[in-house]
């Protein structure tokens, strides 16, 4: 059986082109799947119907940068995220804004076996590359092939 943790105030960022940034405190009692060995099991609560792909930093693209960001987010029991935090970026914050930005525009739809909607947290990791196969040494180091 999977423990239920509580979230205690997260705080995100809703846009990213506002000059203060608006904030959402969320508190509620999420299925915690968010352990790198747990992720697949998300599925078995939440189906994405909408998923927004990040805008890739002109900045990065001038240079040719290559890199992922690992986020921690909660579904909520509307199917909206709700609350993110970055496990791991690279390079460090060249992309978290933009990855953070495009998740919080995601949408999920409970499975059958969720009837309750339970809400989750789990990771995601959207990735960042200027190429269909990257081939650069640090990019690969840092952000390997997931295994499914």
């Amino acid at each position: 059986m999977h423990k239920s943790y509580l979230i205690i105030p997260l705080t995100f960022a809703l846009a990213a082109c506002s000059s203060t940034p608006e904030t959402e405190q969320v508190q509620s009692n999420y299925l915690d799947l968010s352990a790198k060995k747990q992720v697949k099991l998300v599925e078995e609560y939440w189906t994405v119907v909408k998923r927004v792909e990040p805008r890739y930093p002109v900045s990065a693209a001038k240079k040719n940068i290559s890199g992922c960001v690992d986020l921690i987010v909660g579904i909520d029991q509307n199917g909206k995220a709700k609350g993110y935090k970055v496990r791991s970026s690279f390079p460090k914050g060249v992309f978290d804004k933009n990855a953070a930005a495009a998740l919080t525009k995601w949408k999920w739809k409970a499975t059958e076996k969720n009837k309750d909607s339970i809400p989750v947290l789990t990771s995601v990791r959207l990735d960042f590359t200027t190429s269909r196969n990257p081939t650069e040494i640090e990019y690969l180091k840092n952000c390997p092939a997931r295994k499914i």
